[in-house]
């Protein structure tokens, strides 16, 4: 699949948008706001947008999902434990609509979506549903992981330890995963086993 990077929002979160020019399908990432020129992309190319996908529930990666669920009738899928955080928020100036999750997901669930199959990794430690989705040798990651970094653990339902956990069982997948995180630069599961300071010496 081809994946387009959109930068977006106030804080700069990556939206993916993932694509199977086979058969014109496609998937979205953490939408963090509504977004004309996503839109624009999907419709100008003849994509059918199958699916939002959340790694999280913090308003900087869902706040554009009522407006593309609006606009192409699509199913969002989101780990039960961050549903909270959609009538919820943490305090911000900023609103946005909500939505309706349509497929829970939990550590261990495969998706098919776009003619593809999609591992969901429960990664909690940013937030209690973090989760983390595998499609063949990428993996959208979130907050989880940044290039030679890590999430925040100060939120609500952000823990240290289990981020550290969640860190170590990506990292232990095997084999050489390019890593698209929620903001900044594309990284690698090598690359994070040898620079990531969360890991201290474990690897």
């Amino acid at each position: 699949m081809e994946i387009k990077t959109f930068v977006l929002g106030l804080l700069n979160n990556n939206t993916y948008l993932a694509v199977n020019e086979e058969n014109k399908t496609c998937f979205l990432v953490d939408p963090s706001t509504p977004s004309n020129e996503v839109a624009e992309y999907i419709i100008n190319n003849g994509l059918n947008l199958q699916g939002i996908l959340l790694t999280h529930g913090h308003f900087d990666h869902i706040g554009g999902v009522r407006f593309f669920k609006d606009k192409f009738s699509c199913k969002a899928y989101m780990h039960a434990d961050d549903v909270d955080f959609i009538d919820n928020p943490l305090k911000i100036s900023r609103r946005y609509d909500k939505f309706i999750v349509d497929v829970l997901v939990k550590d261990g669930d495969v998706l098919e979506l776009c003619g593809e199959k999609i591992k969901v990794v429960h990664t909690p430690g940013h937030s209690l549903g973090g989760v983390c989705y595998v499609l063949g040798n990428v993996i959208f990651c979130g907050d989880t992981i940044f290039k030679a970094s890590y999430g925040r653990t100060d939120l609500r339902g952000g823990n240290f330890g289990e981020l550290y956990n969640s860190v170590k069982k990506i990292l232990d997948l095997q084999g050489d995963y390019l890593l698209l995180s929620g903001h900044g630069a594309p990284t690698s599961s090598g690359f994070e086993r040898a620079n990531n300071p969360i890991l201290g010496d474990e690897y």
